[in-house]
């Protein structure tokens, strides 16, 4: 993945973009991911996103142990994207990336994140 920046705001309306969400138990270098097409995320939260990818249920066995992971850090814990809450717009948390092919799509990396215990 390469990480692209985009000139501005008005750039990023203009190409409707796959929106790639994973979602990370606690400092995992894996999470699941969950591709939206466009026209299916804009006027979602990133917490409505992230809702409809924990709620379903055709997970394959590995990403299944993934997501106990994350239901487990989310117990006490919270979902944060960009050292944020997840209450805005998706787009608000999304960077413009190229895959291998050289297609363009925009990333958004989320973690569950449990507060540590003890001093």
């Amino acid at each position: 993945m390469t990480e692209v920046v985009l000139s501005s705001e008005e750039q990023r309306r203009e190409q409707p973009l796959p929106l790639v969400v994973e979602i990370l138990p606690g400092q995992a270098g894996e999470g699941l991911l969950a591709i939206f097409e466009p026209g299916t995320y804009e006027d979602q939260t990133l917490a409505d996103l992230c809702q409809e990818m924990l709620a379903r249920r055709d997970w394959s066995i590995e990403e299944r142990q993934i997501l106990e992971d994350i239901q487990r850090q989310l117990q006490g814990g919270t979902l944060l994207a960009r050292g944020r809450d997840t209450q805005s717009p998706a787009l608000a948390y999304a960077r413009l990336e190229l895959s291998e092919e050289g297609e363009s799509y925009l990333y958004v990396p989320v973690r569950a994140i449990k507060p540590q215990e003890g001093g």
